[in-house]
């Protein structure tokens, strides 16, 4: 699961790294959240391109943009065969670049947030899909997804899920469409190594989406107590 995340790379360190060029300007986040813009890579007339996109896919066949749960996460499993998936997984994949994501580890009745990052503090990318939807006034609504699979043997005492992290090898195979979605999944959605994240327990702030500043990474003091929450805070 991947319903918080942080990407505090400029636009200048994404476009260098990825030899992409910027068609939206963003500034750094340190909590995103579904329904809100993010930065993501993708191909389209031969160019790698960086844009910003809604978090929260709307599927092609949607009759308005309310008529389906807020798809912010896909199982890297299954999206060959989900029809809200399966076309974009073939036609319209993406990178989504990120510095961090937030899980939080279920203790009795309470939740402790998590911040995974690199041990390296490198950026990284999940594996996307996205979708333009057309919207009744003709304005087109681009938004995208993050896949996931199953937690890696260090992290799985958090969650036991996790986004998609591409390794850098596979970046270029994921944004070319003449490869198989499907295929393409199954080879290269494995993750990173084990060991190359790191997790560290930070303070509630972060619970709260209107909190976006670097004090959300800030690790949790002794004063700090787990939340309760009776269903995740994702919005």
């Amino acid at each position: 699961m991947c319903g918080r995340y942080a990407q505090t790379s400029s636009i200048e360190a994404l476009a260098a790294l990825l030899g992409a060029t910027p068609i939206a300007d963003f500034r750094p986040r340190y909590n995103i959240s579904p329904s809100q813009s993010a930065p993501v890579v993708l191909t389209e007339g031969g160019e790698r391109r960086i844009a910003l996109h809604r978090w929260g896919l709307v599927p092609a066949f949607a009759t308005d943009e309310s008529s389906h749960p807020l798809l912010f996460n896909a199982r890297g499993e299954t999206a060959a065969q989900k029809p809200a998936f399966r076309t974009a997984l073939q036609k319209r994949r993406c990178l989504v670049p990120a510095d961090g994501w937030y899980e939080w580890r279920t203790i009795g009745r309470f939740k402790q947030p998590y911040l995974v990052r690199r041990v390296d503090r490198a950026p990284f990318m999940f594996a996307g899909l996205w979708e333009s939807w057309r919207r009744p006034d003709d304005s087109d609504l681009r938004s995208f997804t993050v896949l996931t699979v199953a937690a890696s043997a260090d992290l799985a005492a958090i969650h036991e899920r996790m986004p998609a992290v591409l390794p850098s090898e596979h970046w270029d195979a994921w944004l070319d469409m003449r490869v198989d979605g499907g295929s393409l999944a199954m080879r290269c959605l494995g993750g990173e190594p084990q060991g190359v994240f790191e997790t560290i327990a930070v303070g509630a702030r972060v619970n709260q989406a209107s909190n976006d500043g670097p004090e959300v990474q800030e690790p949790a003091s002794e004063q700090d107590q787990p939340v309760e929450l009776t269903q995740p805070r994702l919005i």
